[in-house]
């Protein structure tokens, strides 16, 4: 498969992220202002408000027409770290499965247009709504605070429960939260699709900071407190880093030029390095659209029907898979 290697582009060509679940109202000016007092006063218990912050998603409420098509699905029987987690199976248990991962803040829900035609080409559909999110309990942090390690947790867990997975098809937090399961050793399904990584958590710290009041000096007592606790460095969270070190799957990414939130130059670096990636560009979608957008739901699911046909039992070979896959990707590339 030829791969499509696109330029890299500094950040300084793309403006800073924002911090969506950060809202611009009077709440947060007051937090800001109180903020910058706590990091002059006490810089140790500023640094304990901003883990508790960082560390807890908005809460996505669930509409009746979400509510309507979980009900549709069959419920998994998932726990993490001893709590359960909310999780659904669409489709026949001896067809190759496809597991759909949301992004931080979000439910399983979101990612509902992706089930009907995936279920069309024969496929099962296994979905959760990660720790501390949506109808899934409390994570081991406490409150509502979870990281990337329980939303990688989770999907180790749905695969042993419902695997092995054919392919994926995560948004934004979900492909970071892959990418951190395969650091640690799990074995990837031969075709992932990407929709608005969230290639550089790091990258957020700034604006965070800014919109919060937050001083460097805490920050920096933010950082280091990150890496102990969790035992790991910073880096660990990149998607970027990944493929030095590991042997990656063919990968499509869908990034929308007009996404305010994680900004697309991120995912143009990151199909540059990906051993077999194309990036599939969108306009006038942000950063959620792109999940009900038809042409996006038709590319991610052509990605990995593709590659379901190549495990469907002595009906077809791996060598089948690819070269239909590799007419798939060139065939999307000539519309770029």
């Amino acid at each position: 498969m030829n791969s499509v290697s696109p330029p890299a582009v500094a950040d300084s060509a793309t403006p800073p992220p924002t911090i969506p679940w950060i809202p611009d109202d009077w709440r947060t000016a007051l937090l800001r202002s109180a903020m910058r007092a706590l990091c002059l006063a006490s810089p140790r218990a500023a640094e304990r408000l901003v883990m508790r912050i960082w560390f807890t998603p908005p809460r996505l409420p669930l509409r009746p027409e979400g509510a309507a098509f979980l009900a549709g699905g069959e419920r998994l029987p998932l726990r993490v770290h001893g709590r359960r987690v909310a999780a659904w199976s669409w489709g026949a248990e001896r067809d190759p499965a496809v597991v759909l991962m949301h992004g931080w803040g979000g439910r399983a829900a979101q990612l509902r247009a992706f089930v009907p035609p995936l279920l069309a080409r024969g496929l099962r559909v296994v979905a959760f709504d990660a720790p501390a999110h949506g109808g899934s309990a409390p994570s081991r942090l406490g409150g509502r605070r979870v990281s990337f390690l329980e939303f990688a947790a989770a999907l180790r867990e749905a695969e042993a429960a419902a695997g092995p997975f054919s392919g994926m098809i995560a948004h934004s937090s979900g492909c970071t939260a892959a990418t951190l399961a395969v650091r640690d050793g799990w074995t990837p399904p031969p075709r992932m699709v990407f929709i608005a990584p969230f290639v550089n958590p790091q990258r957020y710290m700034a604006p965070f900071a800014s919109a919060l009041g937050i001083s460097t000096a805490v920050m920096e007592r933010f950082r280091a407190r990150v890496e102990r606790e969790f035992g790991r460095p910073w880096s660990d969270f990149e998607i970027m880093h990944l493929p030095q070190a590991h042997a990656l799957p063919a990968l499509l990414v869908v990034h929308d030029r007009d996404d305010a939130e994680v900004p697309i130059d991120d995912s143009e670096a990151l199909a540059a390095r990906w051993p077999q990636a194309l990036l599939h560009r969108t306009a006038g979608l942000g950063h959620r659209r792109l999940l009900r957008d038809p042409s996006v739901v038709a590319a991610a699911v052509d990605a990995v029907a593709a590659e379901a046909q190549a495990v469907r039992g002595a009906r077809a070979v791996p060598a089948d898979g690819r070269d239909e896959l590799d007419r798939y990707f060139a065939a999307l590339e000539r519309t770029r």
